[in-house]
């Protein structure tokens, strides 16, 4: 290792390292699972997942909808490009159902048919950081759904005990050691990750600063990845789907069908585009 401090790490997206992004959701499949036992009761023929990054919820989408077209958009080239080699040793079949498309979830447009889905996985939401940017994505969902069907997200619920700590005079950052993955060999690469993270509360807004260590037999690598993160509030939700024009049906507080409540690490929302939403919404776990 460099004699460097974390100070001194070059700063870079971890979108543009798509093998240590992997590697750093290594056994982390909760959300994998919940879409995929989630989607399995609505049935769709065909699914859109925006933000779908290496393909990790894409696949699991596909192994639980073997039937289904599968088409995921992302804007970060290298991540596409890890997702077609993920593809590669699938089976023919599943290489001609899925697709992976670079684009712009806010004003993305599909040369086809409309979709029974669209899922925004992951967090992938917290991109959006202007109210513009959350309108267009949440309207250009809507077109590109066909009547009755699901719209899909995940946000993480805020930390409210540190948004508060943040409004001191002298802003202080939350730090935490977070995460230490890897493939499960003794021999393969070990990634271990700190975060430091600040609040903006009037633009609601969390400054996420990650430090990462990636180690191998052979040499380490260390680099810092910067992250805008908006924060969503429960309301705030449940009005972006209303003028988008959803009909929310039923929204869950962890990966594992929990409800919503006070202390839920996550809302995950399901919504529907009005016309026969009713009868899907009667899929849904309660």
């Amino acid at each position: 290792m460099s004699e460097s401090t974390h100070n001194d790490a070059p700063t870079t997206e971890i979108y543009e390292r798509p093998d240590d992004y992997d590697l750093e959701h290594e056994g982390d499949d909760s959300d994998a699972r919940f879409y995929g036992r989630l989607l399995r009761r609505l049935h769709p023929a065909r699914v859109l997942e925006f933000g779908c990054g290496s393909g990790r919820i894409t696949l699991a989408l596909a192994a639980a909808l073997p039937n289904a077209e599968i088409v995921g958009v992302d804007a970060s080239r290298p991540m596409l490009e890890r997702a077609a080699r993920g593809l590669a040793p699938r089976t023919p079949g599943d290489r001609d159902r899925i697709t992976y498309l670079e684009g712009d979830m806010r004003e993305w447009t599909s040369p086809s048919a409309a979709f029974d889905v669209v899922v925004i996985a992951g967090r992938s939401a917290s991109h959006l950081l202007t109210l513009d940017d959350r309108l267009r994505t949440w309207h250009n969902a809507f077109r590109l759904l066909r009547p009755g069907g699901a719209f899909i997200l995940d946000v993480a619920m805020p930390d409210l005990a540190t948004l508060a700590e943040s409004q001191r005079v002298w802003p202080r950052a939350q730090v935490e050691f977070d995460s230490d993955t890897s493939n499960g060999s003794n021999e393969g690469p070990r990634l271990l990750r700190c975060t430091a993270t600040s609040y903006q509360p009037h633009e609601q807004r969390a400054d996420v600063r990650f430090f990462y260590d990636r180690f191998t037999q052979q040499d380490a690598d260390r680099f810092v990845g910067d992250f805008q993160s908006h924060i969503y509030f429960p309301s705030e939700l449940e009005l972006l789907f209303t003028v988008g024009g959803f009909t929310s049906a039923q929204r869950y507080g962890d990966y594992s069908f929990g409800a919503f409540a006070r202390t839920s690490p996550y809302l995950i929302t399901i919504a529907f585009r009005p016309e026969h939403a009713a009868a899907r919404r009667d899929a849904l776990p309660s």
